[in-house]
C-alpha cells in the first residue's frame, strides 16, 4: 500500500465549563464532545524521505509551523521509520473555528500513518502521543461520537449512545485563536460574577442523550469572552435565536456557533429561513452547515 485516505471530522462541544486555570498555562475544563459529519479528507503517500504538508486552504505560513507536520513527525519518530510521507489535506472545516480541524487533522494523521506503514501502535501509545500535541487531539483519537471531556479535555469518558442529532452550524466572524479566549475569559472572569448554571454533566451510565436532554445541557463558559473580544458574534447569537427561537451556543473558542434539531428537515428548513432572513451583506464571511453526528 503507497498512500491511504483518512477522514478527520469536527466537533462541537454541547457544554463546556471552564473550572480554573493549570500550573502549565492550560486551564481545567469539564466538556462534553460530539463528533459531527462535517469533515476535512486527507490522503497520506509514502515517500522516500521527509515530511511535505499540502492543503487547499493555507492553515500556516509555515508548512512545518502545524499540528499535523509535528503528529506525522512524532510517530514517523515512534515508528522508527526512514521513509517520509507526503500529507495532502482538502479542508472544509472552516480553520481556527472552535470545530476542532487542527486536532482532528492530526489526529487522522496518526492514524492514517499508523495503518499506511502497519505501525500496529496500540491505542495508548496513540493517546499518549495526541496528548502531547494538544488537548483536543485525544478525543479525535476514540472511535465514538461522544465523549465527556476533563482536566485539559484530554481525560476521557466514552458516552456509549446510537443518539444522532441534526445541526445548524455557522461559523460567523473572523477566526479566534483559543489561547487569545481563554486569556480574554481570564481577564473578564474577575470583573464579572459567574453565571449560575444549574446543568452539570452526569456520569456516562446516566446521560440519555436524548434530543430534550442535550438541547437543556448547551452551555459555553468561554461565549462571554468570544463575545468581549469578538462583540459582532454576541449580536449574531442574540438575533439568530429570536429568528429560530433556539438555544443556540458557541463551540469551543469559537468563533462558530449552532443549535441541535431533531430531523434533517428541520435543519434545513432553519438554515433556508436564515438564508432568507438575514441579507447577504449581513452574512459577508459566513460559512453554514447542515450536519449530523458522526
Amino acid at each position: 500500500m503507497h498512500s491511504i485516505m483518512v477522514t478527520a471530522p469536527a466537533k462541537v462541544n454541547l457544554f463546556l465549563k471552564v473550572l480554573g486555570k493549570r500550573k502549565d498555562s492550560y486551564h481545567n475544563i469539564l466538556t462534553l464532545f460530539e463528533r459531527i459529519s462535517l469533515a476535512d479528507t486527507i490522503k497520506i503517500s509514502k515517500i522516500p524521505k521527509g515530511i511535505v504538508v499540502k492543503s487547499d486552504s493555507p492553515i500556516t505560513r509555515d508548512p512545518k509551523d502545524n499540528l499535523v507536520y509535528d503528529a506525522a513527525e512524532a510517530i514517523l519518530k515512534r515508528g522508527k521509520l526512514r521513509s517520509g510521507v507526503k500529507i495532502e489535506i482538502r479542508k472544509r472545516i472552516p480553520i481556527a473555528s472552535g470545530l476542532g480541524g487542527g486536532s482532528s487533522d492530526a489526529a487522522s494523521t496518526i492514524i492514517g500513518i499508523n495503518r499506511l506503514f502497519r505501525l500496529s501502535l496500540d491505542s495508548k501509545v496513540l493517546f499518549t502521543m495526541g496528548k502531547r500535541l494538544g488537548a483536543d487531539v485525544p478525543f479525535f483519537l476514540l472511535d465514538t461520537p461522544f465523549a465527556i471531556g476533563r482536566g485539559r479535555g484530554d481525560i476521557l469518558e466514552v458516552v456509549k449512545s446510537k443518539t444522532k442529532f441534526w445541526h445548524l452550524v455557522i461559523k460567523a466572524g473572523s477566526k479566534t485563536a483559543t489561547k487569545d479566549i481563554y486569556e480574554a475569559f481570564d481577564r473578564v472572569f474577575k470583573r464579572l460574577t459567574p453565571r449560575r448554571e444549574s446543568v452539570k454533566i452526569q456520569t456516562p451510565s446516566k446521560l440519555r442523550m436524548d434530543y430534550a436532554q442535550a438541547e437543556s445541557m448547551l452551555y459555553n463558559d468561554l461565549e462571554r469572552a468570544v463575545s468581549l473580544k469578538k462583540g459582532v458574534i454576541s449580536r449574531i447569537l442574540k438575533s439568530l435565536a429570536q429568528l429560530l427561537g433556539k438555544k443556540i451556543i458557541v463551540s469551543g473558542s469559537g468563533p462558530s456557533l449552532f443549535c441541535l434539531y431533531r430531523t434533517r428537515r428541520e435543519a434545513i428548513k432553519a438554515r433556508d429561513t436564515v438564508l432568507r432572513s438575514v441579507s447577504a451583506r449581513s452574512r459577508t464571511g459566513w460559512q453554514i452547515f447542515v450536519v449530523r453526528t458522526q
